[in-house]
């Protein structure tokens, strides 16, 4: 409004003494006033030959309600700065979507998920639309056409991408306002930036994986060295004693051990049993020489 409690002391003070100087110093002290709180000047001036009398009782009257004014205009704005204080801890938004016309009020903090600054544009569901993932697109249309014609509320967690190009990972709800034919005329809901949370689990999940790879190739390596490195040097020995039969025991354990580790290393793949001919090379390996 632009009028200060201390501008509206003074109209009163000048409304007060206007009662002994006449009615010209009331309707100039007046005029704040009554726009603050809506009475109409001609109002306040009529009857001008009783008004002396009634000046202080009408001035009070508009004061208590333009300072009720302010007081509830300032507790609004300060309930609006706690809102979006907390939605910004929280990293979270809102939105209410009025079907009919298409217009949708989103929250400072939800324009700034998305990448922008507060109130830079009509967030219309086009507009919406636009920023969800390609690959996401067709699901959530088809959450919100399936809570539309339900009436049921929703759930779901979605991919943006931002101007920039990054991708945030959002967990979002609604639920539909319904007319009192039980018409759906607006989706509200939240919308949480869950991104930080879902990088982490995928990175425990990457190092979880590469941990139980290593658990596999250290189990590989001691299954190579205990069955395979160990009878091919038994069978050495047993040559280099001239003692072919021995040798030949060694080296047909090697093998068979080698063939069960490939086995165990490659099947089931895929849900199938290793075959024979699978391993089958298309041609001949070859080795070097030592």
């Amino acid at each position: 409004m632009g009028t200060s409690p201390e501008s509206l002391l003074l109209s009163l003070a000048r409304i007060c003494a206007s009662a002994t100087s006449g009615t010209r110093l009331l309707a100039e002290a007046a005029d704040p006033l009554t726009q603050l709180a809506g009475v109409p000047a001609n109002e306040l001036l009529a009857g001008t030959a009783e008004i002396e009398d009634e000046t202080v009782e009408i001035a009070l009257s508009l004061v208590d309600q333009a300072l009720a004014r302010l007081d509830a205009e300032s507790a609004l704005r300060d309930l609006n700065a706690r809102i979006d204080n907390a939605q910004q801890l929280a990293n979270m938004g809102d939105y209410d979507w009025h079907i009919a016309t298409d217009t949708n009020r989103w929250s400072d903090q939800l324009f700034r998920i998305y990448g922008h600054e507060p109130q830079a544009f009509e967030p219309n569901y086009e507009k919406f639309l636009s920023f969800i993932h390609p690959h996401d697109r067709d699901r959530i249309t088809a959450i919100h056409q399936h809570a539309y014609s339900t009436g049921e509320p929703y759930e779901m967690i979605e991919r943006i991408v931002r101007p920039d190009g990054e991708v945030r990972y959002l967990s979002s709800n609604g639920q539909v306002i319904t007319d009192d034919n039980g018409k759906p005329v607006r989706m509200r809901g939240t919308c949480i930036d869950i991104t930080d949370r879902v990088l982490a689990e995928q990175e425990r999940e990457a190092q979880a994986s590469r941990a139980q790879e290593e658990q596999v190739r250290r189990r590989a390596a001691l299954e190579i060295n205990d069955n395979v490195v160990q009878g091919l040097t038994a069978a050495i020995y047993a040559l280099e004693m001239d003692d072919a039969e021995s040798s030949g025991t060694f080296l047909r354990r090697t093998l068979n051990s080698a063939r069960q580790m490939i086995t165990d290393l490659v099947a089931p793949l895929d849900g199938d049993e290793l075959n024979p001919g699978d391993l089958v090379r298309t041609r001949p390996s070859s080795l070097d020489e030592a």
